[in-house]
């Protein structure tokens, strides 16, 4: 369902890991807290615990809180439904067991490689059937590279009455660019507004504000 007025666009900020993160995106005004959980592999993971007080923080706000997972169980499901999350993001396998199970809404996540322009539109067919499925994001290939993809390769993808949530690669610099070529209802970015040092954890506050105007204004 993709934007015809760029104001309308959302932001969602992902990889939060701290208070400080928490409210830096309260002060700026994001629409969407992401918080990666069991995937140890990513910098950003946390324990389902900590989420848990995230998400008690910010439902004094109006952001949503989003469950980024990969390949989850129903175990994972469970503790995330009961921590108080709002939507769960699925990358990897999304199996039977975990869609039944689910009674919060699903985003589920796209990861553009080299599929052909049909492939990507047959995915998002398929996704777009599912009536718990809310919105689809698109990413990279490697989710949480900090690489973008061609934008081009979503011109013929209908989302339906599903929310089209753009990833992979964005900053405060290309975020307009990326509106403009895509007209998505979301942007959503993780490491392009952290630290240019990496071995400082965290989201960089400068960045944050300014992808947030550059995205909404």
């Amino acid at each position: 369902m993709q934007q015809e007025n760029n104001s309308l666009v959302k932001v969602k900020i992902c990889g939060l890991t701290s208070e400080a993160d928490v409210r830096i995106i309260e002060k700026y005004g994001a629409d969407y807290a992401g918080m990666v959980l069991y995937y140890p592999k990513s910098r950003r993971n946390i324990d389902i615990t900590l989420a848990a007080t995230f998400v008690e923080q910010l439902k004094k706000s109006d952001i949503k809180t989003v469950a980024v997972v990969v390949s989850p169980d129903v175990s994972q499901l469970e503790a995330i439904q009961n921590s108080g999350f709002d939507y769960i993001q699925i990358h990897g396998e999304l199996s039977e067991d975990v869609y039944d199970g689910c009674n919060i809404d699903i985003i589920r996540a796209v990861n553009i490689k080299q599929q052909s322009d049909e492939d990507i539109y047959l995915e998002t067919k398929r996704w777009r059937s599912l009536d718990k499925v809310k919105g689809l994001l698109f990413d990279a290939g490697v989710p949480g590279s900090g690489k973008t993809f061609d934008w081009n390769s979503l011109k013929k993808v209908d989302c339906g009455d599903k929310n089209l949530f753009l990833a992979g690669g964005l900053t405060p610099d290309n975020v307009r660019t990326a509106i403009e070529a895509v007209r998505p209802d979301v942007v959503d970015i993780s490491s392009g507004v952290e630290y240019d040092d990496i071995s400082v954890k965290g989201k960089d506050e400068n960045k944050v504000k300014t992808f947030i105007q550059n995205a909404k204004y």
